[in-house]
């Protein structure tokens, strides 16, 4: 058989609270792919026959994204109780079986394809593993990474005394059958999880080489926060075809779309504009209003006159009307599930209805 990969989707996504209350996050939508879905595509694309997935309660629906997908065949491991990252791996110890080496990933990245081909590209090499790394400014968000010679020689989680740019941990891995052996020797870490770092960590121990590879060519995020997740949309916008300037069924003739994705059955109003925005099935936005920049997720209604910047309204949340939510990049406005703005509001940065 070819080469497997493990996908770790167990996590709860907290941090992108109130957007995984309905959902798990890897099922979140990105320029209408959920997230899972667009992971295991790429993987495919870089040569994986086959996928396991990791998941937690909710794996069901994170398999019914997974349908239909082209050769790659895919199977669920289930982690029952959330331990960590190297308690995820191990739950899919029988699907790894005696691979020599296996992909694994972090069910919450956004990544271009060409880190996944490029890993799998060191499948055969002087090194017994790789793992992706990522020139951040901002590394004390990370597990920044030590290296010498492209060689990894130590992580250091979070560190607060660090400053400037850092390669960080950019969470895909080419991982040697070892690294089940090391998960099973590790401790666990003072916050009582058992972490995957901790068990590459264990294989430097072992004398395992893990080289470094620096993703320095295309994107990267970790779609943990909700300015991170309106700033994957906005950027697979730009990858075709998921950019549609086109004019919806159901738009009124009057509508400008430009530069968005319009899923199905999505109605615009007359006079209304929309620009590098997206709008999922089922959602509306009604006459003379303008969605700059924004993410409407399933059924999210936009009532008359209002105006979006930098927003996300989740699933059948309603904007009312004449209302302005104009939020940034690193501080979106959000409308929660379910919930609606009053009439008229003018929002600030960071606001969540």
């Amino acid at each position: 058989m070819g080469l497997k990969a493990v996908v770790l989707a167990a996590g709860e996504g907290r941090r992108l609270d109130p957007l995984t209350r309905r959902r798990p996050k890897p099922l979140l939508p990105v320029a209408g792919v959920p997230l899972i879905r667009r992971i295991a595509e790429q993987l495919e694309e870089a040569g994986v026959e086959e996928i396991c997935v990791v998941t937690g309660s909710r794996g069901d629906a994170l398999l019914e994204a997974l349908r239909g997908l082209g050769r790659a065949t895919v199977s669920q491991a289930i982690q029952d109780k959330p331990l960590g990252t190297a308690h995820a791996l191990l739950a899919a110890k029988n699907f790894i079986g005696n691979e020599r080496r296996f992909l694994l990933v972090y069910g919450d990245i956004f990544v271009d394809s060409s880190a996944f081909k490029n890993l799998a590209s060191r499948l055969v090499g002087p090194h017994d593993g790789s793992i992706l790394a990522i020139l951040r400014d901002d590394p004390r968000r990370f597990g920044v990474l030590l290296e010498e010679d492209g060689v990894l020689k130590g992580i250091r989680e979070k560190p607060e005394d660090i400053s400037g740019t850092a390669l960080v941990n950019g969470g895909v891995y080419l991982l040697p059958n070892e690294i089940i052996e090391a998960a099973e020797r590790i401790e666990p870490s003072p916050r009582g999880e058992y972490e995957l770092t901790d068990a590459l960590l264990e294989l430097v121990r072992m004398g395992r080489r893990i080289s470094v590879y620096k993703h320095t060519a295309g994107y990267w995020l970790d779609i943990g926060t909700l300015a991170n997740y309106i700033e994957a949309n906005l950027l697979a916008l730009s990858e075709p075809p998921r950019a549609r300037a086109r004019r919806p069924s159901l738009a009124d003739p009057s509508a400008v779309v430009s530069e968005s994705y319009i899923d199905a059955n999505v109605r615009v109003g007359r006079g209304t504009v929309m620009k590098r925005a997206v709008a999922m099935q089922g959602s509306e936005i009604g006459d003379g209003s303008v969605v700059e920049s924004s993410v409407l997720l399933e059924g999210a209604l936009v009532e008359s006159s209002s105006r979006l910047a930098y927003t996300i309204v989740a699933e059948e949340g309603v904007v009312a009307e004449e209302s302005l939510l104009i939020g940034e990049m690193g501080r979106p406005v959000v409308v929660s599930p379910g919930s609606a703005t009053p009439p008229r509001i003018r929002a600030q940065p960071g606001d969540v209805f």
